[in-house]
């Protein structure tokens, strides 16, 4: 309408030809304003989950990658990710509306949050169900609602595969290694679908593609003339891993870089990239350079079943514990002595996964069976088993790599004992048939049987460097 009025006159080739530079022109404009690249600016990183990200009293394993991204970034640097950390106790913590309360718009979040809810689903993981990724699902949005709704950007992270973590495959048979596997890919598809419906202010950074390549390609994880050793070794220096769970420093230096180059692409700042560790960074993460020698035997002050201690360098090796009340199994938690009031984050002097309790052998302290117990928090005495009382006519009995315990019950040794078993039996008042006492038998034998069957393959000791 416009054009014909002003062109009123002109030549009608004049007339086309305005008529094309406008159409042109307006295309142009329509690609730049799409084409038009967004640009994030921030004041704030913020950590948020559990502690990959964050909570490392040793000093082994930090700084965190979240942390190296804000001194690259050059930001401020909010640690809130806790140790332990399921996706239903940062809620309960409200972990999250902290953050959302105290930073706002300007603050990008790094979170990674599902570790422990896979681990205390293994014994569903191994059975092939995976329907507790439902109710982690719910709590993420929570988390992310909250987040976003203060104008918060998000970077979650997906998890590594958590078939890797060595402490899973030493307790699961090789064939159910898949199956976690198998958990982890779907979280990771579960993820990038919630992630989508948030529009840009969540992004994913797939940590299960970088954690795979540190553990499989021994180039991402060399540095100049040294290699970073992948799991199954752990160390806290010169390995990606320190423990089961967690990056050493240097793997979270690894690590931070890969997340880099996902702030970069999805969260690009109008001053261009943002930098990388270098190689000199990383390898200042390491003892590679360093001539000290092996560390010695640690001695734990005072009472050894309330002290945390380094045990980053120590060897540890497996004692398997049966308990039976009655004949009756008694089940041993797992974790004990894991990530207690006493020790938020270090492991106590022992630890157990389905039967297998974690001895530490490079600690000069005289460690007991009765030291586990206490750990425990379980009554344990010649005349006490937990909550059971011996009556007359009843019966405690340790057999103890398959021979019958005779000495202190006061201060039972476990230095290279392999297996545990212990028997409580009650006074029996009512007699069989036949005239004898039921439950008349060798106690124990079944399981003795399968211990020995066991400890045939088993390693006594192995040494994590």
């Amino acid at each position: 309408m416009g054009l014909n009025v002003y062109a009123r006159g002109l030549p009608p080739m004049i007339i086309v030809s305005m008529m094309l530079l406008s159409s042109m022109t307006a295309v142009v404009s329509a690609q730049d304003e799409g084409d038009e690249e967004e640009f994030f600016e921030y004041h704030t990183i913020a950590s948020l989950g559990d502690s990959t990200l964050g909570s490392d009293p040793t000093g082994y394993r930090g700084p965190f990658a979240s942390m190296h991204a804000a001194n690259l970034m050059d930001l401020d640097y909010y640690e809130g990710a806790v140790g332990g950390d399921r996706s239903w106790t940062l809620i309960e913590a409200g972990r999250h509306t902290d953050i959302a309360e105290n930073y706002g718009e300007g603050t990008l979040v790094t979170m990674m949050v599902g570790a422990w809810d896979f681990i205390d689903s293994d014994f569903q993981i191994v059975n092939e169900d995976y329907s507790f990724i439902s109710h982690l699902e719910e709590n993420f949005t929570i988390i992310l609602d909250t987040l976003t709704d203060s104008n918060i950007d998000v970077l979650v992270w997906t998890l590594p595969n958590m078939s890797f973590l060595p402490f899973l495959t030493q307790i699961f048979p090789t064939e159910k290694h898949q199956f976690f596997t198998e958990a982890s890919i779907l979280w990771a598809e579960r993820l990038t679908e919630i992630a989508a419906e948030y529009g840009g202010s969540v992004q994913v950074f797939d940590l299960m593609g970088a954690s795979d390549d540190l553990l499989q390609n021994s180039s991402a994880r060399t540095l100049g003339e040294f290699e970073v050793i992948s799991p199954p070794e752990m160390c806290d220096k010169n390995c990606i891993m320190i423990d089961s769970l967690h990056p050493t420093s240097v793997g979270q230096g690894l690590l931070a870089n890969y997340m880099m180059g996902a702030i970069n692409e999805k969260f690009p700042s109008s001053d261009g990239d943002y930098p990388y560790l270098s190689q000199e960074d990383l390898i200042a993460l390491t003892s590679f350079n360093s001539t000290s020698e092996e560390t010695e035997k640690t001695f734990i002050e005072g009472d050894v079943t309330e002290a945390c201690f380094d045990w980053t360098d120590a060897s540890y090796r497996d004692m398997y514990l049966t308990i039976t009340v009655d004949g009756e199994d008694v089940p041993v938690p797992r974790y004990v002595g894991f990530n207690t009031e006493v020790c938020k984050q270090s492991t106590h002097v022992m630890y157990t996964g389905s039967r297998v309790i974690n001895v530490v052998t490079d600690v000069s302290n005289n460690l007991t069976l009765n030291d586990f117990f206490r750990i425990w928090g379980e009554n344990f005495s010649s005349t006490t088993l937990m909550d059971n009382v011996l009556l007359e006519g009843g019966s405690l009995d340790i057999f103890i790599d398959l021979v019958k315990y005779e000495g202190d019950w006061e201060s039972i040794p476990v230095e290279g004992v392999i297996s545990i078993e212990i028997i409580f039996t009650s006074p029996i008042e009512v007699l069989a048939d036949d005239g004898t006492e039921s439950g008349d038998s060798v106690p124990g034998f079944s399981i003795l049987l399968v211990l020995s069957s066991v400890l045939c393959a088993v390693v006594v000791s192995r040494r994590r460097h």
